[in-house]
């Protein structure tokens, strides 16, 4: 979602730019965590007696993808930004190319380098964010692993002396996710040409 309204933002410009970019910065204003609480809460609550079981995992992935769209969608435009005003996407709409054939094969491609990055750490949020989604009880239910309802379970026996039962999810929770930020560290190191 991201990096299609990103490269539409920033290839088509004007009143297209504008409007995409100012509901980003409107979305950017609230917690990634406090968007993906309103829409897993919203879309529970509507689905009333669907299987909560076999939808938790859909909600979850609808509800993160909505809560971190913007960065993807900044990050792209301003590649594009630069990217459109390059020799070979003015060959391409010289020769006639339809712009979406354009943005596909020629800037897209030319773009994705800082998406892998931003994909990266962005995983590492949402793995956080579904920990404490599923620690609210809004993400994965109980009935399916998930380091926050591990959490959960374990804060219920942690002021009886089992606090290893809390420890270990927590432990590999922020393994993970140092293990994905050192990822994506590396990774813009080795993708940036400055470096090489």
């Amino acid at each position: 979602l991201g990096i299609t309204l990103g490269l539409i933002a920033g290839y088509m410009g004007g009143r297209v730019d504008a409007i995409i970019m100012r509901i980003a910065d409107v979305q950017l204003s609230f917690p990634a965590i406090l968007i993906a609480l309103l829409i897993a809460g919203t879309v529970n609550a509507l689905a009333g007696g669907m299987d909560r079981e076999r939808s938790a995992f859909t909600v979850l992935v609808i509800s993160i993808g909505l809560s971190f769209w913007v960065q993807y969608a900044r990050t792209v435009r301003s590649s594009t930004l630069v990217e459109r005003n390059k020799e070979y996407v003015q060959a391409a709409r010289l020769i006639g190319l339809h712009p979406f054939l354009i943005m596909l094969r020629h800037v897209l491609p030319n773009v994705m380098g800082p998406v892998l990055v931003i994909a990266t750490i962005n995983l590492a949020l949402a793995v956080i964010t579904e920990a404490t989604l599923s620690f609210l009880g809004v993400g994965i239910p109980g009935t399916q692993p998930s380091l926050g309802t591990m959490i959960r379970t374990g804060n219920d026996f942690l002021f009886s002396g089992e606090w290893w039962i809390t420890l270990f999810p927590g432990a590999m929770l922020a393994i993970l996710v140092l293990a994905v930020n050192l990822l994506g560290d590396w990774l813009r190191d080795a993708l940036n040409p400055k470096l090489r």
